[in-house]
């Protein structure tokens, strides 16, 4: 039976880990999509006690709990930048867009833009996008320096709100490439970051290293899966044979 556990949750951890290069994989096009892996973890023996009514707790043996997936770890590190010519497309050097949502503020690297009904700059998911002044509302004629400040007819409109985080600073990812700040604002630093007008990041997904990755979790997770079938077949030849001789 030991043998069927450290099996199953082999299989598990492999599935687990598959489900993040697939969805790394999906998102490889992403503008600012930073990719995910799993951090795996592995246990020693536990102890198994019996227990029961009016009887003390007796030690009755071990049993491996094998590996688990002990967290799930994105990687920051910055996707290469590239020129799009779209006039509402947006890459920072460093730092973060700083953007409104339901439940607060939250981040992205992802500079694709556009402009609701009322001419204010959202996402892709009509959230508005910052600046220094609130709402960022555009007019038909207007340009961005490598400062992050927005020009209208020639004259200063506002700058977009780029936040820096400290490095004690705890990211969460919640999906569409945005990020919430966990440990408080006193994490937060704000200031200057190169920004690139007319230009994208792209995801830091590596198509080679994902792939690679994809073998060895297919490998792994086969190997697994002839040690269930073993055990399985070790036990129902078990079975049968105890119970002729009985």
């Amino acid at each position: 039976m030991r043998g069927l556990y450290m099996a199953g949750s082999a299989m598990l951890t492999q599935q687990a880990k598959l489900n993040l290069i697939s969805n790394n994989l999906a998102n490889q096009k992403s503008a600012g999509y930073k990719r995910d892996e799993a951090a795996q973890i592995s246990f020693g023996e536990w102890l198994i006690r019996q227990q029961g009514a009016g009887a003390a707790a007796r030690a009755v043996g071990t049993i491996p709990h094998s590996v688990a997936v002990s967290r799930i770890e994105t990687e920051l590190a910055p996707g290469a930048i590239g020129e799009t010519g779209r006039e509402l497309d947006f890459a920072l050097s460093e730092g973060y867009f700083t953007v409104q949502s339901g439940e607060g503020l939250v981040y992205t690297r992802n500079g694709r833009f556009f402009l609701d009904s009322s001419g204010y700059l959202v996402t892709a998911d009509n959230l508005p996008v910052l600046g220094e002044r609130g709402a960022i509302s555009l007019g038909a004629d207007f340009t961005v320096d490598r400062g992050g400040i927005i020009y209208e007819n020639g004259r200063p409109l506002d700058r977009l709100r780029i936040t820096l985080f400290a490095p004690d600073a705890e990211l969460e990812k919640m999906g569409n490439s945005y990020f919430r700040l966990l440990n408080g604002e006193a994490a937060v630093e704000s200031g200057p970051s190169r920004v690139y007008w007319r230009c994208l990041e792209n995801s830091n997904v590596e198509l080679t290293d994902e792939m690679v990755a994809l073998l060895q979790v297919r490998r792994s997770f086969e190997a697994a899966q002839k040690m269930l079938s073993t055990h399985d077949q070790l036990l129902e030849r078990a079975a049968n044979e105890l119970g002729s001789l009985s």
